[in-house]
């Protein structure tokens, strides 16, 4: 066949072609790095020292913990007062379900705003939370400081804080970081016990009007059985109000009181300072490339 070769063709490398020329390209990269190995040392230094003296502006954080456990109710009898005489019990607004209604109550109310902002409240906290804009000489805010709002301190609040229940056990952890030990143990113990304190006053209260009720019916019943039902009901209500008059632990109990912690929670200085060793490597890397490209586009031109 004569003439020229005709048709498309096709290249083929030869085997390992592809794996040499990225280990060529791998120690190529090495030996530029190499080659600016000062410049990777300073910023690596660099990036530590600026990371080690950020965090130390950061402020100590302990963390506290306390693990409770919700208090049993004395269910004892319940279900048949329920079924005999649970139409009067509902007048007189008397829960003779025992179906753990303290419990979900006791949970739902810890973790509610609103029980957090009583709680700032009834301790005095937003000078605490807001150290920062308070001024503890003139006991007022600091001038040119942006008061804080109610808002503002429950999401604080809230956000050092945690509460984890095991649905297996019962158990309750909750734990509260903050830049003092003492305060972190003191404000967690002092949740639990305002829990406590009040679902006790409310608990009271319920007893006492429904006794209030339970008696008028008791002076209006002609019938045996309707005596008997409403002094039954009566009978109810003094026990549990007498158990909340008596019970320190109402709603919970604790297994492990929280204590002022030795040691730190954070934050973390060596691993911020190695992070910013890491970051410093990174932006000299992306420099030394971005520089060497450059340096190739202009001999090109």
């Amino acid at each position: 066949m004569n003439g020229p070769p005709a048709g498309y063709f096709l290249v083929v490398p030869p085997p390992g072609y592809e794996q040499a020329n990225d280990a060529i390209d791998l120690f190529k990269v090495a030996g530029i790095l190499l080659n600016h190995w000062k410049l990777l040392l300073v910023a690596g230094f660099l990036g530590t020292g600026i990371a080690a003296v950020i965090s130390l502006q950061f402020r100590d954080i302990y963390r506290a913990q306390a693990v409770i456990a919700p208090t049993q109710e004395n269910t004892g009898g319940n279900n048949s007062l329920k079924n005999t005489f649970g139409g009067i019990a509902e007048l007189a607004g008397i829960d003779i379900g025992g179906g753990g209604g303290r419990k979900v109550e006791a949970m739902a109310t810890l973790m509610s705003h609103g029980f957090v902002r009583d709680f700032i409240v009834a301790n005095d906290l937003m000078p605490i939370l807001y150290a920062e804009r308070w001024d503890a000489n003139t006991k007022a805010w600091r001038k040119g400081a942006k008061p804080p709002t109610m808002e503002m301190a429950v999401k604080r609040f809230i956000g050092r804080r945690t509460i984890d229940e095991n649905t297996k056990s019962g158990l309750v952890t909750v734990r509260f970081d903050w830049y003092s030990p003492e305060l972190a143990a003191k404000w967690t113990n002092a949740m639990i016990e305002m829990v406590n304190d009040r679902m006790r006053t409310v608990d009271i209260n319920t007893a006492e009007k429904s006794l209030q009720y339970l008696n008028v019916e008791m002076a209006n019943a002609n019938a045996v059985e309707l005596r008997q039902a409403v002094s039954q009901l009566i009978e109810t209500q003094v026990n549990n109000k007498m158990m909340a008059n008596v019970q320190r632990d109402y709603a919970y109990h604790f297994i492990d009181r929280a204590e002022p912690p030795q040691s730190k929670q954070g934050p973390k200085r060596t691993l911020i300072s190695i992070g910013g060793g890491v970051i410093g490597l990174i932006l000299a890397i992306g420099y030394i490339v971005i520089r060497r490209r450059a340096t190739h586009a202009s001999r090109k031109q």
